[in-house]
């Protein structure tokens, strides 16, 4: 079960801090790889973590993230932060330097998030023209299997993720997959995303993503070939 506390102290650079337990107790070691969310944490945040002991019995939080709610999570805020960046950061610099600054480049997780985003673009675009060629024919009952698929799927995984930091009773791989092929896939795909969830079991991706290449496949024999389609017909 998921508990709430405050990190009490925290040092940045080393990438580590305690958590005082809100409803008492010793406190908590806290280290930077557990911690998930948009942001590194600071001293003073409210946040929210499992705990077990370690192998001499002292606590250790095993995931943590900002009591504020669930966010995206960034991989980038596990990285060791460059000796002096805070010191350089709270330097004011030269007047005369001030207007010759360059523009700041955009910074890491933004490009991840933009590739992330084309990459979901691009996988859309069968899925898309082919729906739209239904559409046109005056089909749309697969469009709306589609929406519904996805909405259902993204809600499972909500909803799977907020049982697994619960301890609770999960939802079985098997009923995510099956949402999943009945074209959940984009949902379940924003959800893996946006809630950090079941992106680093490989069985799991791998499953998942075989599911996301049979559905481009077959919407890539529907615009181009009918082999499928023809196949069906001798049957």
């Amino acid at each position: 079960m998921e508990l709430r506390g405050q990190l009490n102290s925290w040092d940045d650079q080393k990438g580590f801090g305690f958590i005082r337990p809100e409803r008492g107790g010793g406190d908590v070691f806290a280290h930077i790889s557990a911690m998930r969310g948009a942001r590194r944490p600071v001293a003073g945040d409210q946040v929210m973590y499992l705990s077990e002991p370690d192998e001499k019995g002292r606590l250790r939080a095993t995931h943590i993230r900002l009591a504020r709610g669930l966010s995206l999570d960034e991989p980038a805020i596990r990285r060791k932060p460059k000796a002096g960046t805070q010191a350089a950061a709270a330097k004011p610099a030269p007047a005369a330097k001030v207007h010759a600054r360059k523009r700041p480049r955009p910074n890491r997780p933004t490009r991840q998030l933009s590739a992330k985003v084309l990459g979901f673009f691009l996988l859309c675009l069968l899925p898309a023209a082919g729906l739209a060629r239904l559409a046109e024919q005056g089909s749309h009952w697969l469009l709306l299997a589609y929406l519904l698929a996805s909405v259902l799927a993204f809600a499972a995984y909500l909803y799977d993720k907020r049982r697994a930091l619960r301890n609770g009773w999960r939802i079985s791989e098997a009923r995510l997959h099956l949402l999943e092929l009945l074209g959940g896939w984009p949902g379940a795909l924003i959800a893996q995303q946006l809630l950090r969830h079941k992106t680093r079991k490989l069985s799991f991706q791998l499953v998942f993503w075989l599911i996301v290449m049979l559905h481009e496949v077959v919407w890539l024999d529907y615009l181009y070939f009918q082999s499928l389609r023809q196949l069906l017909l001798q049957l």
